[in-house]
This record gives structure tokens, sequence and C-alpha cells, in this order.
């Protein structure tokens, strides 16, 4: 048997959309995906409709964990067709019942999942059928594969399904798309909003799945993981085995709400990216002790190709385990996202210093604003006025080093001789003076220090409505992006500075700033007369804020540090600290 040129070697699966065979074209083998009814048969199931929105899908993806297409065409009565990659390995469920994996193993393949998932969704692709079934550890080289897009949509997708719910496995279905069909007594006059935090969930389900069931791929009566109104289970207390932090993780990928779960997948990524980075001893421990793992004897060496069956493309093994079960897994369309939801409506908590090393100076709570509306604040340009700052490492080496461990008291940079107690008095007296009267004074390298500001036109809306911050609340940053955050840096006084929330941060910042936002400002010198802190210190105001894969907003954010030195309108301190959420700086 041949469909346009492809000789059928075998079939793999059979569903009712489409028929899906194991096929040769020398050199090439390829699992070819027949749609079973033409475009022009009165066809009800769209399955050629299907089909095409699947090849558009793919069309739009190329990376090495998402299955690849190979071609599409018509068989001789007129269905069309799609070439997909064979992948030869097993289901995830049936590899993790073979492999025993480790849980450095297992967070290996969902980091490489969760990148996958980032770059398709950067595509504008939402999968939607994210299940174990539909992930193939690829039996060369051990690379997870995401198959099976017959549910997936895009921006441009026409819609091929009646009712409210997209089509899905109900298993791994978020608990807000029955909180919806709930409030949708006529599902057929809406339609649910399928989000990345649907697919955030997902991945979560099968992660906790295979944390905590040493046999998933059997037939068994699961917990319930999306109920509406009941929490899931914690993983840590299904399987004492679960390092903390991991278990943690999978709780807040299962939320309830949404606004709780990682904010996307590239923000999913760093977080497991963090514990494979984590030394412990319990990450390299088998998932499931060995009394509790199947015996390798106990299956049959196989291989899974991809496959359909209904609406889910499935794959079946091409060698089956003893006990009889098949595992289907599914090769599809990939889908199309389009929606970033807000941040989540949680409940503050008091961010508190970790470490001397995480939070290494001490910073004053913001005092509440006087009522009255100080002026909006209007600086001359950072050129006129101050030294230009390093713009590499070698330039700070060479200008004004970043200096560790140095004391407290002032350090002037490497190179330049150091004027003794008379230019440190000349230099508060400058600093005590306004901008211009400094600079008429003639004082070197005029301090430029924040004046009283308002914050920026929609950052209050921006911070409550979109964020959720809340006034006073803290966070942690450090300062200058360039450089690390355990270092003492020459900040440009007057100048732009770019910060960014660095990783071990508290659940509630990683929450609403987590690891990777990116903070935009300006730095700032106050004397001993003007600032919060007892001595000299370095003030950094930031107004803008972009979250990792959201757009830029506007904000109030301040961080006010001891300045270790200060020389030509440069300013030393430590680039790691915490800062508070204002709404205003008097």
């Amino acid at each position: 048997m041949s469909i346009d040129g492809w000789t059928v070697v075998k079939e793999l699966g059979n569903g009712g959309f489409a028929i899906v065979y194991l096929v040769e074209k020398q050199p090439r083998r390829c699992a070819l995906k027949l749609a079973r009814h033409r475009d022009s048969s009165g066809d009800d199931k769209q399955t050629h409709a299907r089909t095409m929105r699947e090849l558009m899908a793919l069309l739009l993806l190329d990376h090495p964990n998402i299955v690849r297409h190979q071609g599409y065409g018509y068989s001789e009565r007129g269905n069309v067709y799609l070439a997909l990659d064979y992948v030869e390995g097993w289901t995830m469920a049936e590899w993790a019942e073979r492999k025993h994996p480790t849980f450095r193993e297992l967070l290996t393949v969902f980091d490489k999942l969760a990148s996958a998932l980032s770059y398709m969704h950067s595509r504008g692709i939402l999968h939607r059928d994210l299940k174990l079934s539909n992930v193939l550890i690829r039996k060369s080289d051990g690379e997870p594969v995401i198959i099976d897009f017959s549910c997936a949509t895009f921006a441009a997708a026409e819609e091929l399904t009646d009712s409210g719910l997209p089509p899905g496995t109900d298993r791994f279905r978020a608990p807000e798309q029955f909180r919806w069909l709930m409030a949708h007594k006529d599902p057929h006059r809406a339609r649910y909003a399928y989000q990345v935090a649907d697919e955030v969930f997902a991945l979560g389900a099968m992660l906790f799945d295979l944390l905590t069931d040493p046999r998933p791929t059997a037939a068994a009566v699961r917990v319930s993981l999306n109920s509406p109104s009941l929490k899931p289970p914690v993983v840590r207390v299904q399987n004492r085995r679960v390092p903390e932090l991991l278990s943690d993780l999978v709780g807040s990928m299962l939320s309830r709400e949404p606004g709780r779960r990682p904010v996307d997948t590239e923000a999913l990524r760093r977080e497991l990216g963090d514990l494979l980075a984590n030394p412990s001893e319990e990450f390299q421990r088998p998932v499931h002790p060995p009394s509790e793992q199947l015996p390798v004897e106990a299956t049959v060496e196989g291989t899974v190709v991809p496959a359909t069956d209904g609406p889910g493309t499935r794959n079946r093994l091409s060698g089956v385990r003893a006990r009889g079960l098949a595992a289907l897994a599914s090769v599809g369309v990939l889908v199309a996202i389009g929606a970033l939801w807000r941040s989540p409506d949680v409940p503050s908590t008091p961010l508190q210093p970790q470490s001397e090393g995480l939070w290494p100076v001490p910073v004053a709570p913001i005092s509440t604003p006087p009522h009255s509306v100080p002026p909006a604040m209007s600086l001359f340009s950072p050129a006129a006025v101050a030294q230009k700052g390093p713009d590499s490492v070698a330039q700070v080496q060479k200008e004004g080093p970043i200096v560790k461990n140095a004391p407290t008291t002032e350090v002037p940079p490497q190179g330049r001789q150091t004027r003794g107690r008379a230019r440190t008095t000349a230099g508060v007296e400058c600093a005590t003076m306004t901008l211009v009267a400094a600079l008429a004074a003639g004082c070197p390298g005029a301090q430029i220090r924040p004046e009283s500001f308002t914050c920026p036109a929609g950052a209050e809306e921006a911070m409550r409505e979109d964020l959720r911050w809340e006034v006073n609340e803290a966070f942690l940053v450090t300062l200058d992006s360039r450089y690390k955050r355990s270092e003492r840096v020459w900040f440009t006084a007057g100048a732009e500075v770019e910060g960014v929330v660095p990783k071990g941060i508290e659940p509630r910042q990683r929450q609403v700033a987590p690891p990777g936002t990116r903070f935009y400002g300006k730095a700032y010198y106050l004397s001993d007369k003007m600032g919060r802190s007892e001595g000299p210190a370095l003030v950094v105001r930031y107004d803008r804020v972009r979250l990792p894969g959201q757009d830029e907003r506007p904000v109030c954010f301040v961080v006010e540090m001891t300045a270790y030195g200060y020389e030509d309108g440069r300013v030393q301190a430590s680039n790691g600290g915490g800062g508070f959420v204002v709404d205003r700086w008097p």
C-alpha cells in the first residue's frame, strides 16, 4: 500500500479524525497522518480543516523539543495528510517507569519542556492538550519531544468546536475551565479564553503524577487536581522523598488561582533552572524508592510513534508492556497563544533579609509621605554635571573599580590621589547646595540628588491594578544588572541604571516581581544631611518596570543604600539590596 509515493510499513494508530501510518520514502521514515474525510465529502467532523490548521501551526515552529512536519499532500482519494517526524522512544509515563529517574533527571526533562513551551508561546501558539502521553522521550538521546497539536490554536486559527471549552483532556484542565463552565449555562453562546496559565497547570499536573505515582501508565483512580473548590494535595505529603522546594513549585503550578502560578513558561523555566542548580544531594535520589518501582524486565522493548485517536492524536507503543497496557500518545498541531495574565492577587507579606550576602545593606522603611503633593522632579542632563560612568568592566577597573570587602569609610577610585578630610568636608558642603548653586560655586562633579517627585503618569494604577503591588511593599533587586549583586559598584549620579530581580527571592515577590524582572531608572547621591540613612547614601529611583514576557509599565520604586565613597559625581555602594514601592518620594 502506498500514499502519494510513501510506502506504508504499518499502521500506528487509528482514530475518529485520522489514521497514522509508519511510512517510508527512501531514505526517509515518517509518521504519516491521513485525514479520514475529504474537504468535499460533507465532513461534519471537519477533519480536513483540522489537519490544515495543524499544519499551519507546525509551519510556525522549529524547535528540537517539538515534533517537526516533513511535508503534506493528498492521497489518491483526495484526503489531506501530514508527514511528521517519526520519534523512536517512549511516552513520558513509560519512560519514567523504565528509567527510574532521579529528581534532577526529571527536572532536566521538564526544563526542556518549559523552554519549548516558552518558544511556542512566543510564536503565538497554545497546545491545549499537554499530558504525559503527548510527550515522547527519544530513545537515542533522551530528549523530550512534544507531539499531538490537533487541539492547538493560534491567533488566526478558526475555532472548530461547538462547545464552550476547547478540546483537551479533563485531568489536565485548569480548575478555572470548570468554574467557567458552571458560570455559563449555555456554553454555545460563549467560549472559554484559553491562556498560558492553563498550559502551566497542565505541566504541573504532569509533574505531579510523575512525582507521586511510581507506575503512571497503570489504569488507576487518581486524586483530582482541578477541583474548583478544593486545593490539590501537597506533593510532599504524597511522596516524602520530594524536596520541599520542588513540592512548593508544583503547588504553585497547580494553584486554583491563575495569578498565583508562575507568570509564564519562561518564568517557570527559570524556576526549574534554579532547582537544577541546587547542589543538595536530595535531588540526586530516585523519585521513587526501588521497592515501588516497576522492574525493567516487566516491560517489553518498544518504540513510540505518532498516531491519532479522536480530537487528540495519540502514539502507540510498538512494543506493549507485559501486563497488556497500550500507551497512546498524540501527534498534532501547535496552538497559538495570545494571552498573558495579570500578576496574582495575593496578600502582601513583608520581605525579610535572608542573609548578609543576599541583602548586605539594611534598608530603612520609607515613611508615609506628606499629604501635600511635591513638585515634579526636574534635573539637568547628567552629562553636564557628572563624569560619564563606566561602560564596561574594563573601564571600571581603570577609572573606578568595583571594590570588594572595602571598609565603610570613603574609598576613592584607584589611580586618583586621596585628598583627605578637606576634600570630604568640601564634598559634603557642596552636597547641601542646590544643583544650580553647586555648579555656580564650582563644586567638582556637583552631586545630582533626587528632588521630590510624583509618580509617572499611570504608575499608581499600573502598580495597583496590573502588578498587584502595594505601597511600602519591599522587593529585592540587583541595582545594576551589569555587575554581580555581591560586589560594590561605582554609580554615576544622574545616570540611567537598569536593575534586575535576582534568584532566591521570597515567594510573594516571585509572584509579582519574579527573577528576571527589569527595573529602569536613575542613580542619585544624598549627603548625610539629606537622606534617611545615618550617613551619605545612594538612591536609585526606578520609574519603569518590565516583567518577563510582559510590556513595560510605569512604576514608583526607590532603593536607598549606604554610600561607601563619593568621587567626582560617582557614588560607591553595594549592588544588591532591597527597595520599596512608593507613591511619591518626599
